[in-house]
């Protein structure tokens, strides 16, 4: 036998353990025929992919290399961007794929392959460029339309990104993930209807309820809850919706929202998968400044400014260095202004990717990344997740938990949304404020109101208002709501006018249908911000929802002086108004369910002494009430930014699950 046969029966061999995926033996049998044919480009590409399916991947690098450097190959270089890209080495697949595409340019899987590494990068246009390649290769591609539609709907170009989803599901029924995508895109070009319908067809109940919700078409709306939370613990969970948008529902408990926190986090954070940027270092030892980063995309005319600014301009620059890290597009507004009127600095991250932007943090050696969003639209997760500063702290965007303990280490909040008790309840450790949890911004101006006429409401008549968003409203509250107006002559109900006809209709229909005749309901649009403070000092009444409460539009009422009536519940987003209240002195106003909560609503619209008194307290303690005072809220925060360090700075096992400032 000489030895080209031997040559030839030793790779045949080995190629045939590879087709039989006996991984383990073909890896014996290619590394006899490397040491037969060292020059046998085929056979170290062979054996890199054996290592591959063994998960040895550094083995599997080098072979491939091996094989590159004998031939320059389009099907070596895809698997080594197989290989780099299961080891998280993105750059380096991204690199591998395009020599590939270079080689073989019109390989769709190659073409698929190298648009889901430049998404793992947030290169998003060439992504979806190369996956519209890959259809335009394959007009029955139904993973390429998939694909494309997904990316154009990261990109919110919804109208494409529709024609792209509905062109997969029509080639391939079965990819049932794309209709919550698709419902998303139709809902955010006002085809709400059939929207709905797509998440109905899908059983897609998280986001149905959600849709649902927020253009109040209520019909059926407690069969879908319930059909949702039945899924909360079942395999059928849809990790991909957001917490975010399930926290109005009223069966939500703190068990399940810590539930569908942690499946949806280990689901969507891509990051979650690498290794922490940050290991493990003390920070603010021997009296040194702690650095500390503010990270989000609302650095603008956004509630979240509102509340904070105050608190960036009272900060003490001489035990604390502040970093502002903002992933939103520029805007040239009064806050902004403001923002960028104090000695901090801004730093822009929004064009760099997840991974960009956290070694941005990591470089600049952040001591406590304070990260704004949580799960709510917009937020950029994969930053924090990968760790980029020893101590994350999720406070005042997202009310409740992370869910995963990658995501943040602690979540400020106050003792009356959470008590000590709740913190089995959070992946994060609880670090309570003295007071309420959420800041105000003292120097918020508070213009005189206008007339009422001006304001488009009646000249006489008791004006309940509530300015929360639709999707906080549910039927129970608007059963209370209406009891309310039909009971009090002459009152109306004041509300944020939300520019969508079928969000309007609903509202009147809902009210009608429990006695509310049109007349009785004001909308209101939009408005700037001092604008809208002093038109709601007209409100005689403002009637919170639940189990979504008041959060800024409640410190607004309470600014203006307006009494605010709130009920009670279990989950952090149910006690935020409440905690307004506490701190502000009025626990009078605070109840424990629907009954009592109409009761003392209806009591204050009737009774107009005990209203104009109540009314005239409210204005006094603006001014010395701690909900309102900025400079000690900042002092408070200040304090419990150093005593997390100190906890930090302590082994694992000596650390407290709940802090709380002495």
């Amino acid at each position: 036998m000489n030895i080209y046969t031997d040559r030839a029966q030793a790779f045949a061999s080995a190629v045939a353990a590879c087709n039989a995926g006996d991984w383990p033996r073909a890896e014996q049998l290619l590394q006899t025929a490397i040491q037969l044919d060292p020059r046998n480009a085929r056979a170290h590409d062979l054996l890199g992919m054996s290592h591959y399916f063994q998960n040895k991947l550094g083995d599997a690098e080098q072979s491939i290399r091996n094989a590159l450097s004998i031939e320059d190959n389009a099907d070596f270089h895809f698997s080594l961007g197989l290989v780099l890209s299961k080891a998280l080495k993105f750059e380096g697949a991204a690199v591998a794929y395009g020599n590939s595409l270079r080689l073989d340019p019109n390989s769709i899987a190659t073409c698929n392959n190298l648009a889901n590494i430049y998404l793992n990068l947030d290169r998003h246009e060439e992504a979806i460029n190369l996956f519209r390649k890959s259809t335009e290769l394959q007009p029955q591609f139904s993973v390429g339309f998939a694909n494309l539609g997904m990316s154009l709907f990261e990109r919110r170009r919804f109208a494409e990104a529709v024609t792209a989803l509905e062109r997969a599901l029509s080639l391939d029924p079965s990819l049932n993930k794309l209709r919550g995508l698709l419902a998303e895109s139709l809902i955010e070009l006002g085809r709400f209807k059939e929207a709905m319908e797509v998440s109905k067809t899908a059983e897609f109940w998280g986001q149905l309820q959600f849709d649902k919700r927020r253009t109040l078409s209520w019909d059926d709306l407690a069969e879908v809850d319930e059909k949702y939370l039945q899924t909360i613990d079942s395999p059928e969970f849809r990790p991909s919706l957001p917490p975010f948008r399930s926290i109005g529902m009223p069966g939500m408990t703190p068990v399940l929202e810590k539930q569908a926190a942690l499946r949806h986090g280990a689901y969507a954070i891509r990051t979650l998968q690498l290794p922490p940027m940050c290991g493990y270092r003390q920070i603010g030892t021997d009296g040194a400044r702690l650095k500390i980063g503010y990270l989000s995309s609302d650095f603008h005319n956004h509630a979240t400014l509102f509340l904070l600014l105050g608190v960036l301009e009272q900060h003490d620059s001489s035990a604390l260095e502040v970093f502002i890290f903002s992933y939103g597009h520029v805007k040239d507004d009064e806050y902004s202004k403001r923002l960028r009127a104090l000695d901090v600095p801004v730093i822009d991250i929004s064009e760099a990717t997840d991974e960009q932007a956290a070694q941005v943090i990591f470089e600049r050696q952040i001591d406590i990344v304070v990260e704004l969003k949580g799960f709510t639209d917009g937020a950029r997760l994969g930053i924090t997740g990968r760790r980029p500063a020893p101590v994350i702290i999720s406070w005042l965007g997202y009310p409740g938990t992370l869910g995963h303990p990658r995501l943040a280490d602690y979540v400020i909040s106050d003792p009356t949304i959470t008590p000590p008790e709740c913190a089995p309840h959070f992946s994060e450790r609880l670090a309570l404020m003295p007071h309420c949890y959420q800041p105000n911004d003292r120097r918020f101006a508070l213009p005189a109101p206008p007339s009422r006429a001006e304001a488009g409401l009646p000249d006489e008549g008791f004006v309940f208002c509530s300015f929360n968003q639709p999707f906080k409203f549910n039927p129970e509250t608007f059963d209370v709501w209406a009891r309310l107006i039909n009971c009090v002559p002459g009152s109306v109900l004041w509300l944020l006018d939300q520019r969508i006809d079928l969000v309007r209709d609903n509202i009147v229909k809902e009210l009608e249908k429990r006695g509310t005749s049109r007349d009785r309901v004001i909308f209101s649009p939009a408005t700037p911000h001092a604008k809208h403070l002093a038109r709601m000092r007209l409100a005689d009444l403002a009637l919170d929802t639940f189990p979504y409460t008041s959060h800024t539009t409640g410190s607004d009422a309470l600014w203006a002086g307006v009494p605010l009536i709130t009920r009670k519940g279990e989950t952090f987003a149910s006690r935020v108004a409440a905690s307004l209240l506490t701190t502000h002195g009025f626990p009078e106003l605070i109840t424990d369910n629907y009954e009592d909560y109409f009761k003392l609503a209806f009591e204050l619209a009737t009774d107009a002494k005990r209203h104009s008194t109540l009314k005239a307290l409210l204005d006094q303690a603006r001014a010395d009430s701690p909900l309102f005072n900025t400079q000690q809220f900042t002092r408070d925060i200040e304090r419990l930014y150093r005593q997390i360090a100190r906890n930090h700075n302590l082994p694992e096992h000596l650390r407290a699950p709940v802090l709380q400032l002495d």
